[in-house]
């Protein structure tokens, strides 16, 4: 992605710096991603890249398809009848944390 300065990595999550802060995090350390369904189910990814990126507090944005396993198949847009793919909570640990 040479528009965001990535190069040869795919498995990363853009994330607020401040946020990143926050969680103690800095540039490529390891996070464990989890988002919950609707329906109340959890869907992780692990040992994903933190990089900081200019993006609002408290939002997150990684590649497709690497991050789809956190789109659950039963949830979709009330607007679109689409599967929900741009709006999934999730919450970012570090790699590892029980958290």
């Amino acid at each position: 992605d040479r528009y965001r300065g990535i190069k040869n990595l795919r498995t990363l999550v853009f994330m607020n710096e401040d946020d990143m802060s926050e969680r103690g995090l800095k540039l490529f350390d390891e996070v464990d991603i989890t988002s919950v369904a609707k329906d109340g189910s959890t869907r992780s990814v692990y040992r994903y890249k933190a990089v900081p990126y200019d993006i609002p507090q408290g939002c997150a944005a990684g590649y497709m398809p690497e991050m789809n396993v956190l789109c659950a198949i039963g949830d979709y847009s009330t607007q679109s009848d689409q599967p929900l793919m741009k709006n999934v909570n999730v919450r970012v640990v570090p790699a590892g944390s029980a958290e």
